[in-house]
């Protein structure tokens, strides 16, 4: 049924394309916010938006809260992940690598675990991967240290993350689906969960996962225990 759900999906986004230059100008407004490149070992959070631009402006607003905070931070379509990569490699064997965060909501949290992947091919360690909604149980590699996937088993779209060839580090499935208030095209846009990925990346390494709620349900699983569970 997914195929279907996505091909409902890019219609959806095909009406609303007229207004996506608005969003366009918005993400490349975002990216602008940390002009120059990254400082050696600080922190640089990419977040990666969804299919056209459209449905995944909370990304611009997580940008803008962390750049307050004095956290780097820049958004980009997920299909420029190949390119980052390549930048952030170069970066990297100059001697000038950053601490890298990666976010992405649908698509794009799709595509920020294929970017950490593609940075281990490069031998660059990430210590954190956010995730919003994936669209795709997503293999998380080797290099990552960290993963918190905030999702809706019930949405029709949300998937769970789980662990590649080589991970040894922490993952976290965080399942929205009590939480009435939220969907696909909303869940990157809450708060709520904007003040938990903060408090991921300001600490300079992943903080616990919140407490199990009545609208919450997590699960903080290591990659030995990970690969027992089933999909929800």
């Amino acid at each position: 049924m997914r195929p279907f759900r996505f091909l409902s999906f890019a219609c959806a986004a095909l009406i609303l394309v007229g207004a996506s230059s608005l969003s366009l100008a918005q993400t490349k407004n975002a990216a602008k916010a940390a002009p120059g490149e990254p400082r050696a070992g600080a922190t640089h959070v990419y977040l990666l938006r969804g299919l056209f631009n459209v449905f995944s402006t909370g990304m611009d607003d997580l940008a803008a809260k962390l750049n307050r905070r004095g956290i780097r931070a820049s958004v980009y379509n997920h299909t420029e992940h190949p390119g980052l990569v390549a930048a952030i490699a170069a970066r990297h064997r100059a001697g000038r690598g950053e601490r890298i965060v990666i976010v992405g909501h649908s698509l794009g949290a799709n595509d920020a675990v294929r970017m950490a992947a593609m940075l281990g091919e490069h031998k660059i360690n990430v210590p954190l991967v956010i995730t919003y909604d994936p669209t795709a149980t997503m293999l998380v590699s080797g290099n990552v240290s960290r993963v918190v996937n905030f999702y809706q088993s019930n949405n029709g779209w949300g998937a769970r993350v789980a662990p590649g060839r080589g991970f040894h580090g922490s993952l976290s499935n965080i399942d929205l689906a009590r939480d009435p208030g939220l969907g696909h095209v909303s869940i990157d846009k809450s708060n709520k969960l904007h003040m938990q990925s903060i408090g991921y990346i300001g600490g300079g390494r992943a903080a616990a996962p919140p407490a199990s709620t009545p609208s919450t349900a997590t699960s903080q699983t290591p990659a030995s225990s990970a690969e027992k569970q089933s999909t929800q």
